[in-house]
């Protein structure tokens, strides 16, 4: 005769193996279920994914121009307010350590790749604000003038829809971090070489240094290629020139045009002619800054000293120092 203690044990066991069962099954249907929505950190986890694939410069203590003048601007917009005056000095520096603290990263006052990830805000139609306005800056010195007045409107996005055309970048006209990360470096699409890709007419490469803020002049004050004393921009590649005004931005110099691809100028392959020299005014801040950023490699047969700039063991550009022609003989390979 069962006891009560006995019929007890009997209803425990029965319930829990029912429980095992329910579960067994639950667990069979459970891969052919719907994954659940992705939850907010989901979300917010993909940005910095996505700002890790892009390629970024690197901006420090001493530098000056539209990207120093751009990292302040997004420390303003990220709590951080800086003077943007376009000098990294100490009060900048100040800044990047404190944001860099704030967001966990080595706080060593440098913008580099991870600064730069969580620094870069994605800005778009109806954004307003310090991060817009230095979008509107590098958009100017990236060759697509654009008033920098804090307000993303129309125009300002049919220019990053224009920029995202000519680096190959989806033309959505929202500024995320694949397009930052293309405006701070200053490339061109160029064809994959910095020298490379098609050629430009002398109005269409007129009309990119001129919104850059890069002028030229003549001894002849004419443009025709074929007379030495001009200074023609005609058939010159398209990586030459974004190279100028990538040269433009980093320094913060002045940058003025002395020589392009007129006739007068010694030939080979990488040469004038062919659209991948360019001469540009020897003043003490370019020099200044070529000499702080490049490596001096060789002379040559004419006396001008290399200062020599390579990537990848590659030579990428060629600054040859013509002290007595008071230019930079510039080479974009």
């Amino acid at each position: 005769m069962r006891t009560a203690a006995h019929r007890i044990r009997l209803v425990a066991s029965a319930a829990m193996l029912a429980t095992a069962l329910s579960a067994g099954a639950a667990a069979t249907a459970a891969p052919h279920a719907p994954a659940p929505a992705p939850t907010a950190v989901t979300a917010a986890a993909a940005a910095p994914a996505a700002a890790a694939q892009a390629s970024w410069p690197t901006v420090k203590s001493g530098q000056r121009g539209v990207d120093v003048t751009t990292v302040q601007l997004l420390l303003t917009a990220r709590g951080h307010a800086t003077k943007a005056d376009g000098v990294f000095g100490s009060g900048t520096a100040a800044k990047v350590k404190a944001f860099q603290k704030a967001h966990r990263l080595a706080a060593d006052g440098i913008v580099g790749p991870a600064t730069w990830t969580r620094l870069v805000v994605t800005v778009k139609a109806g954004s307003k604000g310090t991060a817009v306005k230095a979008l509107q800056h590098q958009l100017t010195a990236n060759g697509h003038a654009t008033k920098a007045d804090g307000v993303f409107g129309s125009a300002t996005t049919a220019k990053v829809k224009a920029f995202q055309k000519a680096h190959r970048l989806t033309a959505d006209g929202i500024a995320g971090p694949n397009t930052w990360s293309a405006l701070v470096r200053g490339g061109g699409s160029g064809g994959g070489k910095p020298g490379g890709g098609g050629k430009l007419s002398d109005a269409q490469a007129s009309a990119r240094l001129k919104a850059a803020g890069i002028s030229r002049v003549s001894s002849g004050n004419c443009t025709n290629r074929n007379r030495k004393n001009c200074t023609s921009l005609q058939g010159i590649r398209v990586g030459t020139v974004n190279g100028v005004i990538s040269l433009k931005k980093k320094s913060g110099c002045k940058v003025v045009v002395t020589g392009g691809t007129e006739t007068g100028h010694s030939g080979g392959t990488y040469s004038h002619w062919n659209g991948y020299k360019v001469d540009i005014s020897r003043t003490p801040c370019v020099t200044n800054y070529i000499q702080s950023h490049a490596k001096k490699h060789h002379k040559r047969r004419d006396g001008a000293w290399v200062w020599r700039v390579t990537s990848g063991g590659k030579t990428v550009v060629d600054y040859a120092d013509e002290r007595w022609a008071n230019h930079w003989d510039i080479t974009y390979y």
